[in-house]
């Protein structure tokens, strides 16, 4: 897996020689530090996922968003195999946020999931086949407030 911030700094091999724990935490320091609000979750987390709760994800974050603004809770990670890329967003009541997977393709950034609606909590999975970069972006589209991200990552 790397990860990057927003610097270009790979931090997988940044923070893999102070690291004394399995890869899992390594992984969740490094995508810590790649957003400036985020709260990594356990290495020990599950990796089943439930519709109504992101805590279950390899990777959360919380995030704030301003209706008719966007939130990029970590700047991009990359999908080192292939596999699925899980991710749920959790907003606030009475708020409609939309959660939109995009890839850096070659001719620039491409929306390949969406996952929209009235609901609070909305998840999405994407089949990768080939290894890629990709970003998770928080679209506020009614209503402000703070939000959780979880991520999963093949």
């Amino acid at each position: 897996m790397k990860l990057f911030n927003r610097y270009g700094e790979n931090l997988v091999r940044r923070h893999r020689t102070a690291a004394t724990a399995g890869a899992a935490v390594i992984a969740a320091v490094c995508l810590a530090t790649a957003s400036p609000a985020v709260a990594a979750q356990a290495a020990d987390a599950p990796t089943t996922h439930s519709a109504t709760d992101c805590a279950d994800h390899t990777f959360t974050t919380s995030a704030r968003v301003v209706e008719g603004s966007t939130a990029i809770p970590w700047n991009y990670f990359i999908a080192a195999q292939a596999g699925t890329i899980s991710t749920c967003l959790d907003g606030p009541d009475g708020a409609d946020f939309d959660l939109v997977l995009r890839y850096f393709g070659t001719d620039g950034l491409q929306t390949v999931a969406t996952s929209s609606g009235d609901e609070d909590v909305k998840t999405l999975s994407y089949e990768v086949h080939a290894p890629g970069a990709y970003r998770i972006e928080v679209v506020a589209t009614k209503g402000s407030g703070d939000c959780t991200v979880g991520l999963t990552i093949p």
